[in-house]
């Protein structure tokens, strides 16, 4: 019996979607400082994918909140949402970290629902 196959189980994870839209990592709701802009490239009901677009530095653990416009994936009003995520993973070299969505409600999950389901029929075109 080997422990390998114990610590090799398979993490299972919601299915992710691409996306390409642009969207703000930042530090406090209000403070305009600090905001680092990014591309959504994929993301999923748990977490997230993003690309910074300028030279930047994350740290593993921290929690940010994430702006993401709701017009380019169909979705009118409001104009975008802020949802509380924590950065899990950081790669300097190609500016992309991951995370995971906090404290999520109703209302975030509906509009976290809603993107993943534009962004799959943008995929399908």
């Amino acid at each position: 019996m080997s422990g390998h196959s114990e610590a090799a189980k398979k993490v299972e994870r919601a299915e992710r979607v691409i996306s390409h839209a642009l969207v703000e990592l930042r530090r406090h709701k209000w403070w305009p400082f600090g905001v680092r802009s990014a591309v959504l490239l994929d993301v999923s009901e748990g977490g997230f994918k993003i690309e910074f677009t300028a030279q930047t530095n994350c740290v593993a653990g921290q929690e940010m909140l994430l702006e993401i416009p709701l017009g380019p994936f169909g979705i009118t009003s409001p104009s975008s949402v802020v949802i509380d995520v924590q950065l899990i993973w950081f790669d300097p070299q190609r500016m992309r970290c991951g995370g995971i969505f906090k404290n999520k409600n109703a209302g975030i999950a509906l509009f976290l629902e809603k993107i993943i389901s534009a962004s799959k029929s943008n995929n399908s075109l």
